[in-house]
């Protein structure tokens, strides 16, 4: 065995694990075991271990969230397919906060009460960015508030032309570009965060529904 052939294994595994992680705990660890047993004995049969023939052995395997559907659909645990609360949830995640705050919490509550995700998929829609966009308004409504820049005309006593303009204060360059990389994160965060939770919750329905087909 080799190191990174152990490191792909377990990345596999729990990878495996998580995806099952609404399955009983008895028929979860029962079907990492088998999957895991696979493994042994394909890894076994190859004459040189490396990292390309590993990982076509864990591909003919299946990807560990097609392995997840088709055991809910055997066991007619299949994760409810999203639904309007679902929406609602992903639509409070990114606007909610425009709702006097709270509107972005409800949006997590659902988010949580949900089974349309997994534990980790709902700690992204949790951390990341909390509040959705309303913190990237505040930021383009405040965030060089704190800074007041001056301007005044500089004139020639003699003559009275105007030399130029002449503006003191205001935020130096590390603070704007500090501002303006901070209004991209929490433009661009809540965005991928809502995209995110879409896509894996209707490509985690549609395995189910083929492997509920492919079952029939």
């Amino acid at each position: 065995m080799t190191r990174t052939g152990d490191h792909l294994v377990d990345e596999y595994l729990k990878r495996l694990r998580r995806e099952l992680s609404d399955l009983p705990r008895a028929r979860r660890r029962e079907l990492v075991d088998e999957i895991a047993g696979h493994i042994e004995e394909a890894r076994s049969g190859l004459e040189a271990e490396n990292e390309a023939e590993l990982r076509n052995v864990l591909e003919r395997l299946g990807d560990p969230a097609e392995i997840a559907a088709e055991e809910r659909a055997r066991s007619g645990l299949g994760r409810r397919r999203g639904g309007w609360l679902e929406y609602l949830a992903i639509f409070g995640l990114l606007l909610g906060g425009f709702v006097f705050v709270v509107g972005w919490f409800v949006g997590l509550v659902l988010l949580w009460l949900s089974e349309a995700w997994t534990t980790a998929e709902k700690v992204v829609g949790t951390l990341l960015v909390p509040g959705g966009l309303l913190p990237a308004f505040l930021i383009g409504l405040g965030g060089l508030g704190g800074y007041t820049e001056t301007c005044s005309s500089r004139v020639d006593p003699a003559t009275g032309a105007e030399l130029g303009v002449v503006c003191t204060g205001g935020p130096s360059l590390a603070a704007r570009i500090f501002w303006i990389a901070l209004a991209v994160i929490c433009i661009v965060g809540p965005f991928f965060t809502t995209a995110f939770l879409a896509t894996r919750m209707r490509r985690r329905a549609a395995l189910v529904y083929e492997a509920s087909a492919g079952s029939a």
